[in-house]
Parts: C-alpha cells; sequence; structure tokens
C-alpha cells in the first residue's frame, strides 16, 4: 500500500515522512553445492555492494586444533585483524608467502603472538613450517558483506538491496582463480539460490596447489 504525505497537518505529514523513509532490508540465502549436489561447506560468497569504509574492531581468529587450522578457511574485510592461537598440545610455526600479507610467527605452543593486521583484499594462503599437511586460508575482501558457507553449504545476507552479481570462492574450486561471479537475475527478497562447483580435494591434485595459484 503506498503512503501518501500531506503537508497540512503537521503531526500526520512528521508521521509519514518517517514511515516513508524506513528502509526495508532485502534478505536471501545462498546454497553452495558440490558436483555431486553435497553441501558444500568453507566456500566465500561475497556481495560486492558496500565497499569497507572502516575495518571491523573485532579479531577475527583461526585456531589450531589436532594440526589443522580451524575453520580452515575465514572471511574477514579489508584492515580487519588477525590472531592465531594454539590449542593443541604442540608447538606450531604459522606462516604466509602471500602477496597480500607476508608473515611468520615464531615457534609458539602457550604463548599466542600479536594479531595480524589484513589490509590488502585478496587471498592469504597459511600454513605451518613444522606441519606441512597444515593449510589454511584467509579470504580478504573490499566489501563489507562476505561469509563462509557452513556445514549445511548455505550463507544467509540481509541488505538494503540485491548485488547484480555475487562473487563465490572455494579453495578446492576448478574455476579459474578458484572464483567464480553468480549473476543474481531472478533472485528476490526472501528467496534462495544454489550453485553447483566443481571441486578437487587436495588429495587429489600433485603438490601444494592453493600456494601455486595466489
Amino acid at each position: 500500500m503506498a503512503i501518501t504525505c500531506s503537508l497540512r497537518q503537521t503531526l500526520p505529514a512528521l508521521l509519514c515522512l518517517a514511515f516513508s523513509s524506513i528502509s526495508t532490508a532485502a534478505e536471501f540465502q545462498i546454497s553452495i553445492v558440490d558436483q555431486n549436489g553435497e553441501p558444500l561447506s568453507n566456500a566465500v560468497v561475497e556481495s560486492p555492494l558496500a565497499i569497507v569504509l572502516r575495518a571491523p574492531d573485532e579479531v577475527a581468529v583461526i585456531d589450531q586444533v589436532n594440526k589443522r587450522f580451524v575453520p580452515m578457511v575465514i572471511a574477514i574485510q579489508q584492515g580487519q585483524s588477525v590472531t592465531f592461537p594454539n590449542n593443541d598440545n604442540i608447538r606450531h610455526h604459522v606462516y604466509s608467502f602471500s602477496a597480500i600479507r607476508q608473515f611468520s610467527t615464531e615457534l609458539y605452543a602457550d604463548v599466542n603472538g600479536d594479531p595480524v593486521v589484513f589490509d590488502q583484499a585478496g587471498i592469504a594462503v597459511l600454513g605451518c613450517n613444522i606441519h606441512d599437511s597444515m593449510i589454511g586460508y584467509i579470504y580478504v575482501s573490499a566489501f563489507q558483506h562476505v561469509a563462509v558457507t557452513d556445514a549445511s553449504g548455505i550463507v544467509r545476507f540481509s541488505q538494503e538491496r540485491i548485488a547484480e552479481t555475487l562473487n563465490v570462492w572455494h579453495p578446492w574450486s576448478t574455476d579459474p582463480d578458484n572464483r567464480r561471479e553468480i549473476n543474481t537475475t531472478g533472485l528476490a527478497d526472501g528467496a534462495a539460490l544454489q550453485v553447483q562447483l566443481n571441486v578437487t580435494p587436495p588429495e587429489q591434485v600433485f603438490g601444494f596447489r592453493a600456494l601455486s595459484t595466489q
């Protein structure tokens, strides 16, 4: 129902202007599945609608548990910091040779180092100098709306409107640079969109593919 404002009566006019200025958010859901139709976790979905004006104060966390980075993939906003606690009973040495941020921690167990700031957009691939099997990813976004799919392969967004395209990235994706641009034509408020990616788990490829392609 349309709201018609009249300035003849001051109070009704003010109420009318207040209601008409309220913006409704667009709510939508993205579901990522693999080539077998199975839910795909650790996929990053980025909505390039609003750029980052100020990095969040919240420090993101990648833990180290059972010789794994947990979670394997995180998505942060450009300028945000990440800390790397060690909840293993052994020492780790976290490093990255990625173009957007190169760093190396001291070998540590109980005492965590200072958070690392990621002030460039892109992908940072993490490794451990002690345990070659450990690999993690930090997706640094220049946009405010970015999320990682959960175990059910789903992310949800609430924005002022739906962007014309979305960016989808997964470290095992066979798309160029592990990335795909998705057209959102036909995606309405309150609706869901399913995206299928072809993925190749690391045990099926030769060498450290993630590092060589970033």
